[in-house]
Parts: C-alpha cells; structure tokens; sequence
C-alpha cells in the first residue's frame, strides 16, 4: 500500500510538472534617455524627467543609457560658476536618482554638455565626470578617453560611447574605434552598441540641415557596417524613430526635456518618449523595442509611425523589428 501511494506520487508530480509553461528566456532591459535639458542655462529639468525615472525604477532595467544633451550649455555668456551650477543640478536631480536605482549608467556628451568649439564646455564636463567615473557601475574595457569616447562591456553586450557632439567626428576617434572592435572582447560580445548624440541623417523639420546630423554619412554608415556595430543610438533630434539599414540598426531616441519635436512629414503631434531596449539572450539580435510616453504609461506602437522619414541627406526606413 505504502509503495503504491508513493508511486502514485511521483506519477502526479511527473504531470504537473509536465503541464507546466516552459520558462521564459531571459531578456536584458536597457533603459534609452536622451535630451534632458531645458534652455540655456537651465538648472531645472522639466517634470517628464523625474517622471521618466520613476518609471525606470517600476521597469528595472539592466543598464540606462543617456544620448546626450544633459545640461543646457553651449552658449558663449556662460560663466564656468554657471555651467558648474548645471552640472550639479544634474547630479542631484538625474544622476543621484538613477544611481539609488542601482543600476549601470552609460553615456554619450551632447552639443549642450560638450560642444566641439565650446572649450569651457568640455572642460566642466571632463571635470564633473572624471568625479564620477568610478561610480556609474560601468566595466570599461577602454576609459584612456572618458568622458569623451571610451568602451564598456555589460550583460556580454559591448558598447562604445563616441564623441559626436558636433557634426565632425575627429579620425583619430574613428582609428580607436577600429581597434576597440576588432579586439577579442568586441567580436565574441552578444551585440556591438554604439552611442552617439547626433544621428545619421535627419528626422525633423528644425535639423534637417548640415551640421544637425553627421557629416559624410554614407562614409560613416560604411564604417560601422564593416566593424560590426549592430545597433547605433543617438539623441539631438528630439524624436523617436527605429530606422534601420541592412544590418544596421538605428535607434533615435526621444527627447525627455524640453523641445519635443514632429517626425518630417507625420502628422502626429510631438511627445517626449524613453525607450526600453529588450535583448533575447537566446537570439540577441532580434532585439526589439518599447517607447513610452513619460507620465502616461502609453506605448508608442510602431504602426503609427511612418514607413520612411525623408531628410536632406537621405531615408530613414522604419525598421520593422523593432515591434517583433
């Protein structure tokens, strides 16, 4: 009798366990915010930034990336004791939360943060995140060139932040680059990330001109094809489209600030978006996306935008993976 309920025992756990779902492959968040800032100046960030922080805390990425553009200079009457104040403000009011979070922060300078020309500007950036550069949670595989261009590597992805602050990005930028990517590192990594703040090619009405988006970009999109990089991400222009081109993929990112700005000819009004990047470990290049609109919880579905974006220097075609 006693044999007979233990074998009937193992019988009922053998078809329970057998009903049960197979478990989930594991997925990597990675949080996308760009574009924080407010006008020249500013010390105050628009309440769609906290907002997309206590979101961020709820969702729980992997890592949060930043595109740039996390304080209001670029601007020529601004004293260094204000561009300081900036950078605090950022501290206390972005960088501070995020690290209570406990989660990696990665980043790319904007125009507003580092502009090429604007030396007091880069300085005070250097300053402030040479301060913080051991404290954001990164494994830097190269950081000789932090906070300007420098690599990492997270959840086996490998990511490049480069300095695209300005139209032209220097060739010796370019030259470490090639190196960094064709380092062992780079090339058994689940996915090549690159993070820049100015795009491509343009999406908007107001940048849809030279020195708005990266000069010879035909060169450029070569480049980055034939070293592999999977997946660019940039800010600047204030809007959120998945383009892709070939193998490449192109990820513009929303801005969270102030300046939400319309898609080059939709009709949809302008939002502030975040995007969560999710990676299949199973099969990490089928990544795909989730944008949000901050203080609502409402997703940009990708069958609203538009199939292409047509700029002055070239198309951006939607890419449709990204809604898979």
């Amino acid at each position: 009798m006693k044999q007979l309920l233990i074998a009937t025992l193992l019988l009922v756990t053998f078809v329970c366990s057998s009903w049960q779902e197979t478990p989930k492959a594991k997925t990597i968040k990675i949080a996308v915010i760009s574009d924080l800032n407010s006008g020249y100046g500013s010390t105050v960030y628009h309440p769609d930034v906290a907002a997309t922080l206590k979101a961020l805390d709820s969702i729980k990425p992997d890592l949060i990336l930043c595109g740039g553009d996390m304080v209001a200079g670029q601007k020529a009457s601004l004293s260094k004791t204000q561009l300081q104040a900036m950078w605090s403000s950022f501290d206390s009011n972005v960088l501070k939360p995020i690290q209570q979070l406990k989660v990696p922060f990665g980043f790319t300078v904007g125009n507003h943060d580092a502009a090429p020309n604007y030396l007091q500007d880069r300085q005070t950036a250097q300053e402030f995140w040479n301060a913080k550069r051991k404290h954001l949670g990164l494994k830097y595989v190269d950081d000789s060139n932090f906070p300007f261009y420098f690599s990492y590597q997270q959840n086996g992805i490998f990511f490049i932040s480069w300095d695209a602050a300005g139209a032209k990005v220097n060739q010796e930028v370019f030259d470490w680059m090639e190196k960094q990517l064709q380092s062992k590192v780079a090339k058994k990594a689940k996915l090549r990330v690159l993070l820049g703040h100015l795009p491509l090619y343009a999406i908007v009405a107001s940048k849809n001109k030279t020195g708005e988006v990266l000069a010879d970009n035909q060169n450029t999109s070569s480049f980055l094809k034939k070293n592999g990089i999977d997946l660019y991400i940039s800010g600047h222009q204030h809007a959120y489209y998945p383009a892709s081109q070939q193998q490449l993929r192109l990820l513009n990112a929303g801005c969270i600030g102030e300046g939400p700005r319309p898609l080059l000819g939709h009709d949809s009004p302008a939002t502030r978006a975040y995007t969560i990047i999710e990676v299949p470990t199973n099969d990490p290049k089928m990544f795909n996306y989730k944008t949000f609109i901050p203080n609502t919880g409402k997703q940009i579905e990708l069958s609203v935008l538009p199939d292409s974006v047509i700029g002055f220097n070239g198309i951006s075609k939607k890419d449709m993976k990204a809604g898979q």
